[in-house]
């Protein structure tokens, strides 16, 4: 009955695509040779959803950033009119046949996330910015329902999440060949480190971070590669990706994605001995209470580093602590104090989402200022994204922003202690691995309403979240325990 519904909607949308071509070429509008393929998309997504999504995984790495196509707006192209294409049907079928999981708005990450969606919302009411906050939070709906509500419907099939993890890595591995290949014409030096990745990646920040993410994905394949069904031929092939994945990071000269990498590995040790997630999170805190306590100490040790970032793994590595005269650490700070004068000024609504490179100049202070600060405060954001969302949503913000990592990693944690399935215990165990590598990296930098790491974080939560909820009933865990493993 409902197939022949969807059918006679379908016919019905046919015909009013041909109405318009007759009408489009009667006026000589050029752009009407595109609505069959919008047909077919649209067909597409009625009947064949997840092939949609496994086809956008593949798609976001190879978009390229339009930073300016009119009215000061930004695109990536084509991924996010896909993207929103989809949101608009998938949402317009869902309600229309009724068709979703309603107990997956009953899973604690979901409530989270809601929650976390609804602050966004009020703040944009009371925004010092509110056309930039609507953006923002658009955006954001936008990730939240095609990778997180959408991407629950595919991956509730494992191996659909395995499809999509590696219909990502092909493209990106191809990209970092080409990115490697490029940068070797110029000798691999730092300078060209900075944007040799474009047009694909717009900063060398979020080129590396999405690698990062991959990487426990490649180690966890290439140490149980038998047990995932591999043969030696495809196990050689995932030690050369994850050697290009390391290359590419190394010659990105990110040094918050290499402390990401060395604490996602210092993880293992915790997760092997089987520790709780929610003890690794107090240990956490006395080890942050002990940070603040001696902080004097700290500061003062730091500022004897003079090491400036050199092309050097060494002198590079070495300037991560200098606080004194690295450019770009000094501007971090200067960045982070004038989240926090914001923050205090407005402590419970903030400044509204989006609004922190449109607000923070007049609270940098002269003594913060550096070399490459602006007094139009146009330099970007917080390079932190738990100062940026502090700022701009408020303590609520950042605190319901924190639930959801905590509701995330708990469940994750627990995936890999508890699940019964060796793929799911390794693959949940990555993706947390994955996403430890990025909230590292998220003290330093805030890139997650990008294309290529929003795509990717809400549909790990999506992942995490539909792994917790169907693992045990999904058609896979029907087969004997032998031909699962």
């Amino acid at each position: 009955m409902i197939d022949s519904i969807k059918l006679r909607w379908f016919y019905i949308t046919s015909f009013v695509f041909v109405i318009a071509n007759i009408i489009g070429f009667s006026f000589d509008f050029p752009w009407v040779g595109l609505l069959p393929f919008i047909l077919i998309f649209i067909f597409l997504i009625l009947f064949k959803l997840d092939k949609v999504l496994l086809m956008l995984a593949f798609l976001v790495p190879l978009s390229v950033n339009f930073e300016d196509v009119g009215f000061g707006l930004g695109i990536s192209l084509p991924d996010e009119p896909l993207i929103m294409l989809i949101m608009c049907l998938a949402v317009f079928k869902f309600i229309i046949y009724s068709e979703y999981d309603y107990k997956v708005f009953r899973h604690p990450i979901t409530i989270a996330i809601m929650v976390n969606f609804l602050w966004l919302v009020l703040t944009t009411f009371t925004s010092q910015h509110p056309f930039v906050s609507f953006k923002y939070t658009l955006s954001r709906f936008w990730y939240v329902i095609v990778f997180y509500f959408l991407g629950i419907i595919i991956f509730k099939h494992f191996k659909n999440i395995i499809r999509y993890l590696w219909l990502y890595v092909i493209p990106l591995t191809v990209i970092v060949v080409y990115t490697l290949y490029k940068h070797s014409t110029f000798g691999f030096t730092l300078i060209e480190s900075y944007q040799i990745m474009r047009p694909f990646f717009i900063a060398h920040g979020i080129y590396a971070a999405t690698l990062c993410f991959f990487v426990p994905l490649l180690v966890s394949y290439l140490l149980f590669y038998r047990r995932f069904g591999i043969n030696l031929f495809y196990g050689l092939m995932i030690l050369g990706t994850l050697i290009i994945f390391l290359l590419g990071i190394y010659f990105s000269y990110t040094r918050a994605a290499w402390i990401g990498l060395v604490v996602a590995s210092c993880f293992l040790v915790p997760v092997l001995l089987r520790i709780k997630f929610n003890t690794m999170l107090a240990i956490l805190g006395v080890s942050i209470a002990l940070a603040f306590t001696f902080q004097n100490e700290i500061v003062y040790l730091l500022s004897k580093n003079a090491q400036r970032s050199g092309n050097t793994f060494e002198h590079h590595f070495q300037s991560i602590s200098n606080i004194k005269t690295d450019p770009s650490n000094t501007e971090r700070i200067n960045r982070w104090m004038s989240a926090i004068s914001m923050f205090e000024e407005r402590p419970v609504l903030g400044f509204g989402p989006g609004t922190y490179s449109f607000c923070y100049a007049p609270y940098q202070q002269s003594k913060n200022l550096t070399v490459i600060s602006t007094n139009f405060g146009d330099g970007g954001n917080a390079h932190s994204e738990y100062l940026n969302t502090l700022s701009e949503s408020g303590i609520f913000g950042l605190f319901s922003f924190l639930l959801i990592l905590y509701f995330v990693f708990n469940t994750g944690f627990k995936l890999y202690y508890t699940s019964k399935r060796f793929k799911v215990r390794i693959v949940s165990l990555s993706i947390i691995l994955g996403l430890i590598t990025y909230f590292v990296h998220g003290f330093l930098n805030a890139y997650s309403e990008t294309d290529k790491i929003g795509s990717i974080l809400w549909a790990a939560y999506g992942m995490i979240t539909a792994l917790d909820i169907y693992q045990d009933k999904s058609k896979e865990d029907s087969k004997p325990m032998r031909e699962r493993q």
